[in-house]
């Protein structure tokens, strides 16, 4: 690796003061001064694009995301960043960042509140569940249960991780948010998962595919033809089992010591080439075929730095008895590990819960991904200084928490 040219300390002291106001908003929660916060914090007009934790969250310009923000505010729990532990680059009058965030409630939910919404979800004719097969409701809705159990009978008050990433603009000597992500480490097997049996699993993901289409009906410049290349090129030989990983991180990423790759389930994000390499190995086993919206991406160039926004599908087939064993020793390692008596047997129950739900589903598994990268132009090649694949959420306890943060 080369010596990292994109840390600069003057621009990770300026970009730190901008994310601790932007947690002062989420302190204060003052709806009153909002105008005013967005006007000091982002970039005006259409170019601003947000992703929130929901499938349903895509946001282009500064009033979507004043929405968001002002909802957040009135309705969120919690929300902290951990700005000074952030991880910070930038590049010209470009910067991004990465931090670990939490979000809690002082109260846990009220149990006939879940037993409402879970009528509404499984057994309402509009209900999110309805349209699947029997037994794939029961074992998701058991699933569900388990999880609830846990949460309202165990713990009083709830905090979760939340991962916030994003890029900013420096106009006028003010660095300015262009770009945020809200996203949620998810378990290895994500909530949603597209299914024939409900033309809804896949509603929102071909609405954020439509979405991005229209946003890009304008004039291009050459940069996002060649950065277009550069996502074909991911496309194709990043889940390539047959390509070496050695080659794939050598040709898609910076030759810099503090390239990453954040994976969207609960690990810590991957810094430096040996890292990457590792977790692509494992993420080649877990998946076997990525598509990626590539031409719908939204691509902000500014200069040699471009931020990439889209959206894909990853897909697996294992079969019955490969399945079943590997859960089974899963189990088996959760009754095994350090702990206490009662966290283990709640959590060799979620997990169980969680293999009958994707047993339900068969042998095809199809999810839907978010995909954020930041890309820098070196020797007339793109290439990514981060990528991050993130699973949509809604409800906020799907993953095991008491694992490593992210950064």
């Amino acid at each position: 690796m080369t010596s990292n040219k994109l840390v600069k300390q003057e621009d990770i002291i300026a970009v730190k003061e901008v994310l601790k106001k932007f947690q002062e908003g989420y302190t204060n929660r003052n709806v009153e001064v909002l105008d005013t916060y967005m006007k000091e914090l982002f970039i005006d007009g259409d170019s601003i694009t947000t992703l929130g934790t929901s499938r349903s969250e895509l946001c282009f310009g500064l009033e979507d995301l004043k929405g968001l923000i002002e909802s957040d505010w009135k309705y969120w729990g919690n929300f902290v960043v951990d700005f000074e532990n952030s991880k910070i680059n930038s590049n010209g009058n470009s910067a991004w960042f990465i931090a670990d965030s939490t979000v809690n409630w002082a109260d846990p939910d009220d149990d006939d509140e879940w037993c409402e919404d879970l009528v509404d979800d499984y057994y309402e004719e509009k209900g999110r569940y309805t349209n699947y097969k029997p037994i794939a409701k029961l074992a998701m809705l058991n699933r569900k249960l388990a999880f609830i159990v846990q949460e309202t009978h165990t713990s009083k008050g709830s905090s979760f991780p939340v991962r916030l990433s994003g890029g900013l603009i420096k106009e006028n000597d003010q660095w300015l948010i262009n770009k945020l992500q809200f996203s949620m480490p998810m378990p290895s097997y994500p909530e949603w998962r597209a299914d024939n049996d409900n033309a809804d699993t896949l509603k929102y993901y071909n609405e954020m595919k439509e979405k991005m289409a229209k946003s890009n009906d304008k004039p291009h410049d050459e940069s996002r033809a060649s950065v277009i290349e550069t996502l074909k090129e991911l496309q194709m030989n990043y889940l390539n089992k047959d390509a070496d990983v050695n080659d794939t991180v050598q040709n898609l990423f910076l030759a810099h010591d503090d390239i990453y790759l954040v994976d969207p389930n609960e690990n810590p994000a991957a810094f430096g080439k040996e890292s990457i390499e590792t977790m692509i190995v494992q993420q080649r086993d877990k998946w076997d075929e990525m598509t990626l919206n590539v031409d719908e991406s939204i691509i902000s160039a500014e200069g040699d730095t471009a931020t990439i926004v889209t959206n894909g599908l990853f897909k697996k087939t294992l079969t019955s008895d490969e399945f079943l064993e590997n859960e089974w020793q899963k189990v088996k390692e959760t009754l095994q590990k350090e702990g206490k008596g009662a966290d283990k047997l709640f959590e060799a129950q979620k997990h169980i819960a969680y293999a009958f739900k994707e047993f339900a589903f068969g042998e095809a598994s199809t999810w839907e991904f978010r995909f954020e990268a930041l890309a820098v132009k070196e020797n007339d090649k793109w290439r990514f200084h981060n990528v991050q694949f993130t699973y949509p959420s809604l409800y906020m306890f799907d993953g095991d928490f008491s694992k490593t943060t992210l950064l």
